[in-house]
């Protein structure tokens, strides 16, 4: 992980020292304490073997893209439990790890709440192809190293919208299906992530009122109707008249101004608390979350 080591030196006076050094007439010593400095190979970051990380060690921007030392950068497991010849005959199929795009996805935080985020690691190569290890046979321990393609992750993708991915009546919707299937890392850097990095989002006369203004309502209606009055994130259906109250438009920026699709996500109280738990403080929201708990429930829906 670390390659150039330099040695430090500090320069330090102390006049009054000096005095008493002079006063016993002794003589000055040189001291190193021995200790040396490591520097950080990013250069590591741009192959396909990349970094081993720690969360810790990661930033997130507004955006949930993850980045090291200000480099923007893909997570991938390099240990793979699979076979070498699994991975072969099927690099973007359900057995293999995925990479994440994102640094707060459902399977990361799964992974983090099962204590196994330091299985991570980091790469900011964009050619697609990734550094890992697998067994050599279905009955053996022993490990081998390959590059291989590795799938995107569908929860990534759903977290970002990407090109329309999310749910449906049937669970994750054809849209996420066919991004995944599609999904160029060279493009996401270029086209979509650094375009929302790299430039401002408003300027002094662009950014919208932050205040709810008509059209929200006009939106609003037609979002839930797109989604069928269902929860873009846990899917639960509130397509009863009596139970649509509990299906809300959350402003992913938190300006209410700011009515573009992209920033507008489709969700029941359960999930849209997720974002601020001041939201079900009241009374009568408090109600409607419980309310709606119980219908999770009652679809088998995990709360």
């Amino acid at each position: 992980m670390f390659s150039r080591v330099e040695k430090m030196k500090i320069n330090a006076n102390f006049p009054e020292l000096e005095k008493l050094i002079q006063k016993m007439g002794a003589s000055k010593t040189q001291w190193t304490t021995g200790l040396k400095s490591k520097q950080l190979d990013l250069s590591k970051l741009f192959t396909i073997e990349g970094l081993d990380v720690e969360f810790e060690e990661l930033t997130f921007d507004e955006n949930d893209f993850i980045f090291k030392k200000g480099q923007q950068v893909l997570l991938f497991i390099k240990d793979q439990w699979i076979t070498a010849d699994e991975v072969r005959r099927d690099p973007l199929g359900g057995k293999s790890y995925k990479f994440h795009i994102v640094g707060h996805c459902k399977t990361l935080e799964q992974m983090r709440n099962n204590g196994r985020f330091d299985r991570y690691t980091v790469t900011a190569n964009q050619n697609g192809k990734f550094s890992i290890f697998a067994r050599e046979s279905k009955h053996s321990s022993k490990k081998i190293k390959l590059v291989t393609k590795l799938s995107v992750c569908l929860n990534c993708l759903i977290k970002l919208n990407y090109k329309g991915s999310g749910y449906s009546r049937n669970g994750i919707n054809s849209e996420a299906r066919l991004a995944k299937k599609n999904f160029n890392i060279k493009e996401f850097f270029n086209e979509y992530s650094e375009s929302l990095i790299h430039r401002p989002k408003y300027d002094d006369f662009s950014y919208p009122d932050p205040n709810y203004n008509p059209d929200f309502r006009t939106t609003s209606r037609k979002l839930k109707e797109a989604w069928k009055y269902r929860c873009s994130r846990c899917n639960v259906s509130l397509n009863q008249m009596n139970h649509r109250k509990l299906l809300h438009c959350h402003h992913r920026d938190g300006n209410p101004g700011n009515n573009s699709e992209v920033n507008l996500e489709i969700l029941c109280i359960a999930c849209h608390a997720e974002e601020g738990f001041h939201l079900i403080r009241p009374k009568h929201m408090r109600k409607q979350y419980e309310e709606c708990l119980k219908i999770k429930k009652d679809q088998n829906i995990k709360v």
